[in-house]
């Protein structure tokens, strides 16, 4: 059996990570494939410790354990729901199953899966108080696995364990450690001077609740509360985002209108919800050369007018480029181009001039 008591190996000033570096040619041992193991556990125990802290993160909450009698509990036994733990050396622990404690010797039915119940240290219940259920991080070897002779012939029946195995063991603790009394005010971690790192914990245990328990072993209170350490966790943190909803106020020109065959036009569009990547159309015989999103209230718009271009008024479309699309009716209008006072666009069949004079046939 191999305990996580390895809290500090990889801070500064107390050891630096290494990891095997593999070449041509390299005869590799186990202490090799073992080094790049360890480099990752303790890189993630690190990360865990020094950036999320410790404690219960969900679950794990003691309840009593129903007796085949209606309305009754078992006596000196509780009950470990599922859930999932920051070890204090930053070592995960996931109770998987329901487990059941016995509070006269903290063993558990179902600790970890892979540990042996009958191997468990004994943890005698104290005399008087309450009674404190803890978790701790251990790991097992499991899978034996004949290991090969070494030439001579000798050891034929020799095995090995060939894994590892992630697991736990519940304890019973006789007081609420200092650490778990009191959490800091949650101001206090988001102003001040410059935080140092957090010290190295010398306690494996993570205490789930306080049990309260007579002479017969009868429960008589649990509180999952008082002595619980809980890691602040984003796995329930969501939301849902907002749809951009695209305006239109204004469309501002040079002139009053534009004229047919007119070059480079400009254009301001002014509303809400623009985005890089929108689209403006403004219907046939304009061609929109350019569309600069200024800002999500502003655009600006090159474009040119054709010279057949029908004379009236435009509607402007702005489409973005995640779907939502704003329009703006008589937003441009096109004038015929005049010069010398007449209009100088082609005549066409029905047309009138200016003075109202009917158009030749």
């Amino acid at each position: 059996m191999m305990n996580s008591g390895h809290c500090c190996n990889s801070m500064a000033g107390a050891g630096v990570l290494e990891r095997p570096r593999y070449y041509p040619r390299q005869l590799i041992t186990p202490s090799d494939m073992t080094l790049e193991q360890k480099y990752f556990r303790d890189r993630l125990r690190r990360h865990n410790r020094l950036l999320h802290g410790w404690g219960v993160v969900c679950g794990a909450q003691v309840c009593r354990v129903p007796s085949a009698t209606q309305g009754a509990a078992e006596s000196w036994q509780v009950r470990v729901t599922p859930g999932y733990i920051l070890g204090p050396f930053g070592d995960e622990i996931l109770i998987e199953k329901d487990a059941t404690v016995d509070l006269r010797t903290g063993k558990s039915a179902a600790a970890g899966g892979a540990s042996d119940p009958w191997c468990a240290p004994v943890v005698v219940k104290p005399e008087s108080g309450p009674l404190y259920v803890a978790v701790r991080f251990e790991e097992d070897m499991s899978r034996p696995v004949r290991v090969q002779p070494g030439g001579c012939g000798c050891g034929d029946s020799q095995c090995e364990y060939s894994r590892w195995t992630d697991g736990y063991r519940f304890g019973l603790l006789s007081e609420c450690p200092i650490g778990n009394q009191k959490p800091p005010d949650t101001e206090d971690l988001m102003r001040g001077l410059l935080p140092s790192c957090p010290s190295c914990p010398i306690d494996p245990w993570v205490v789930l609740a306080k049990v309260e328990v007579d002479d017969e072993g009868t429960i008589t209170a649990i509180d999952n509360c008082s002595c619980r350490r809980m890691v602040v966790s984003l796995a329930r943190a969501w939301w849902l985002c907002q749809n951009e909803t695209v305006t239109i106020a204004g469309v501002q020109t040079a002139t009053d209108a534009l004229e047919p065959g007119q070059k480079h036009a400009k254009l301001v569009v002014t509303g809400t919800g623009f985005s890089e990547g929108a689209q403006v159309d403004l219907g046939e015989g304009i061609t929109v050369n350019e569309v600069k999103v200024v800002s999500p209230t502003r655009i600006e718009i090159d474009c040119d007018v054709a010279a057949d271009a029908a004379v009236g008024t435009r509607t402007l479309q702005v489409t973005t480029c995640c779907g939502p699309t704003a329009s703006k009716a008589d937003a441009v209008k096109i004038a015929a181009a005049r010069e010398g006072g007449r209009d100088k666009r082609p005549r066409r069949k029905g047309d009138s001039d200016s003075s109202g004079d009917a158009a030749t046939r």
